[in-house]
């Protein structure tokens, strides 16, 4: 078998527990993490999201990450501001706006 998933978590009826998968091999991991941002495209799909499976030290730092790129946001929010390679980067909303029409 390639792949095993089950649900975490206990069950609940107010919430929904995440899945977790268990692939065979790191190669079909990166094709499913690269693949993974057109899966919010689809309709039915805007709020599900996968991301890779971090150690307990690791998902310490992400979340200091995620903590500070909200205090970023509200600071200056006339920049936006995301998390890319474990950094906080920004680019100002209105150069943003401008590579968006252009396209």
């Amino acid at each position: 078998k390639q792949w095993y998933q089950r649900r975490v978590g206990a069950k609940k009826s107010t919430t929904i527990r995440p899945v977790k998968f268990t692939l065979s091999s790191c190669d079909m991991v990166t094709q499913v993490l690269r693949k993974a941002r057109l899966l919010r495209s689809k309709d039915g799909f805007k709020s599900v999201y996968v991301c890779p499976d971090r150690t307990v030290e690791e998902r310490r730092a992400y979340k200091k990450l995620i903590i500070e790129l909200k205090l970023k946001r509200e600071a200056e929010p006339d920049k936006f501001f995301t998390i890319r390679n474990n950094k906080i980067v920004s680019n100002s909303v209105n150069s943003q706006a401008a590579s968006e029409a252009a396209s």
